[in-house]
């Protein structure tokens, strides 16, 4: 990596916006030339920051002249704003899901390949420490033919939460909402995914849209699986509370996700797998073995990455076309609980 600093912009100053302002301050190969935002309230940020505020990314990009944008906009300002910095060939890290409009993040993602510029989608959870020493367990081969797994997703979310409008009303609920991330790495760990079926419900709070679901996924590779999504339940058994990736969650002794093969299983995020010692048979005692990782932030990971797809030294790890898979997915199981019906994928 060269000595001179990496310039980024970072256009949307919302919560996630400030982490990622955050992270680029904090990042050694990395400065922060300006930030973006359309709400005049966001300019004390900037001046926090002693950088430029701009309410439009196209003043920045032509002023300021960034090596790399970092779009963390609402979902459905995603597209118009990378479509600029593409415009400009300014490579980008675009928070997910990169559209809430499947058919738009296709014609975007090959856009952005025919311009030939780099784009990253934030699917943080690809840069923990724990999620790839996972994958890597399960390439080895030391889980076997993969059969079943069980991934969670049960978090109770205040009530206040649903004074937004929005929030209550169809097109917003877990499914849409929260998913992608685990459907990310359910495809990452598994595997791409044939087809899809489900069940939703509001029977606990009642609104349009589901606080409740189950889903059954069948891979291509003939691996099944089951994912159980509820922002209205109260648990530990979700990513948030077990990964320790955000302090504002207290962190619990336990596991989100479950991976079995016919040669041993797996948790996560706490890495325990289980086999047996030579053959396998229900008869015989299981042992135990947890798999040393080094932990590190996976945003301050993901932003490493991005100073070397910057600098052309490496590919970006989840591409338009890529995350376009994982939404396609997430609009299938929405489909899926919708119409009690299996949905299969292109």
């Amino acid at each position: 990596m060269s000595e001179k600093k990496v310039r980024i912009a970072v256009i949307g100053a919302g919560a996630m916006g400030q982490n990622h302002i955050r992270f680029v301050k904090e990042e050694e190969a990395t400065t922060l030339v300006a930030i973006v935002d359309a709400f005049e309230g966001a300019r004390k940020i900037a001046d926090e920051q002693g950088v430029p505020f701009y309410h439009d990314a196209e003043e920045m990009i032509l002023k300021e002249k960034p090596d790399g944008v970092i779009i963390v906009t609402p979902n459905h300002l995603h597209l118009p704003v990378a479509r600029v910095a593409l415009k400009y060939g300014v490579p980008m890290l675009v928070e997910k899901p990169i559209s809430d409009d499947l058919e738009d993040a296709k014609r975007f993602a090959e856009e952005a390949k025919q311009a030939n510029v780099p784009v990253l989608v934030g699917q943080h959870r690809r840069y923990n420490p724990f999620v790839n020493k996972a994958k890597e367990i399960i390439t080895s081969g030391q889980l076997g033919t993969l059969t079943v797994s069980s991934f969670h997703y049960m978090i109770y979310k205040n009530d206040s939460y649903f004074d937004v409008e929005w929030r209550r009303k169809k097109g917003a609920g877990p499914i849409l909402v929260n998913l992608v991330h685990d459907v990310d790495l359910l495809r990452y760990l598994i595997g791409e995914i044939d087809s899809v079926q489900g069940l939703a419900s509001s029977n606990a709070r009642g609104f349009e849209t589901e606080d409740s679901a189950v889903v059954n996924v069948r891979f291509r590779s003939g691996a099944l699986a089951s994912l159980t999504i509820s922002d209205a339940t109260v648990s530990p058994w979700n990513w948030e509370a077990t990964s320790r990736e955000d302090p504002q969650y207290r962190p619990f002794d336990a596991d989100a996700y479950f991976i079995g093969g016919t040669k041993g299983s797996l948790s996560l995020p706490r890495l325990h797998q289980f086999s047996y010692d030579g053959d396998a048979s229900w008869h015989k005692p299981l042992a135990m073995d947890i798999q040393p990782v080094d932990p590190q932030l996976p945003h301050k990971m993901q932003l490493k990455h991005f100073v070397q797809v910057i600098e052309g030294n490496e590919r970006p790890i989840v591409t338009p076309a890529d995350n376009v898979k994982t939404l396609e997915t997430i609009m299938a199981i929405k489909t899926a609980t919708e119409t009690n019906g299996l949905v299969k994928l292109s």
